[in-house]
């Protein structure tokens, strides 16, 4: 529903939700940096990956009015602030991975991700695969790749609801990959669910993929009676409730699953959550030590 800036600008509230991305990364591959003697590679997957730099924004991105999802409407400033993306973040940590593969569907994006490449290729093993996230990943986790001598942390953060369970799924079910979700129930989710549940059967069909299964409008909407019959309405509580959901899904599948951290706008407005899944429960204590410093639900 929502779409990426064309300017590949970013909120200044990206700037938590990186720090939090690179403290992660850099706790993971410090962990398994002593472990080469059975490990092979380390992959960082980055799904969405964007620009390697992008401008930080001063203007609101939804020009409709004010609303609990308009992001802040602040007059531009004389100095202009930029902010490295996740794509660079991943390169400078202390302990790289492997090996990088980063997917994106915009060929200037493209073309930004391939002079990281040029840049790093020195020291870094780096994939640049243009296309649809959901098809790139599917086609790696065709490649028979060796899980039980490879490691992988992917990094799913769209700018929307991109990322269907499917997706989700098949990577829990290799058993070893960690991923990093960006879950957006601010951004996207809220904004589908109607207050009357009269929902267009487009949205409803991007839900049913997002989640997996039809079971978002039992915990969304409840139905009471009245003179004029029966009424369903959303619930005051949708919100966590559908959060707490999803992350028991992503704690089935995986074995583990973290704090969500709640990023807001400076308005205070609620975007999206962030939200670790892996097998290990090494990885949750990581995750758990960086996601609970920000606020939750």
């Amino acid at each position: 529903m929502t779409k990426k800036p064309k300017d590949n600008s970013v909120g200044p509230w990206a700037k938590e939700k990186l720090e939090a991305l690179e403290q992660y990364l850099n706790f993971y591959t410090t962990v398994l940096k002593n472990q080469r003697h059975w490990l092979q590679s380390t992959i960082y997957v980055d799904a969405f990956a964007g620009p390697g730099l992008s401008r930080i924004r001063t203007k609101e991105l939804f020009p409709d009015g004010p609303g609990l999802f308009d992001q802040d409407a602040e007059s531009d400033i004389a100095e202009i602030e930029f902010l490295k993306g996740s794509p660079r973040i991943a390169l400078e940590i202390s302990n790289p991975f492997s090996s990088y593969i980063f997917v994106d569907r915009d060929p200037q994006r493209i073309a930004e991700l391939n002079g990281l490449k040029v840049a790093y290729g020195a020291t870094r093993n780096i994939f640049v695969r243009e296309g649809d996230a959901n098809a790139q990943i599917k086609e790696w986790l065709e490649s028979r790749t060796d899980w039980k001598r490879h490691r992988a942390v992917v990094f799913l953060d769209p700018f929307g609801m991109q990322v269907p369970w499917s997706t989700v799924a098949a990577l829990a079910s290799t058993g070893v990959i960690e991923v990093i979700i960006n879950f957006p129930l601010g951004m996207a989710i809220q904004r589908m669910l109607t207050k009357s549940g009269e929902i267009p059967p487009g949205w409803q069909i991007s839900l049913n993929n997002f989640f997996g299964s039809g079971e978002w409008r039992e915990l969304a909407y409840e139905k009471t009676d009245d003179l004029f019959g029966p009424i369903v309405s959303k619930v005051d509580d949708s919100g966590a409730r559908l959060l707490e959901w999803y992350r028991g899904r992503l704690r089935d599948s995986f074995g583990h699953v973290s704090t969500a951290r709640l990023i807001k706008n400076t308005r205070g407005n609620p975007l999206y959550y962030l939200i670790w899944a892996g097998p290990h429960p090494k990885g949750l204590d990581g995750a758990e030590h960086i996601l609970s410093k920000g606020e939750r639900i």
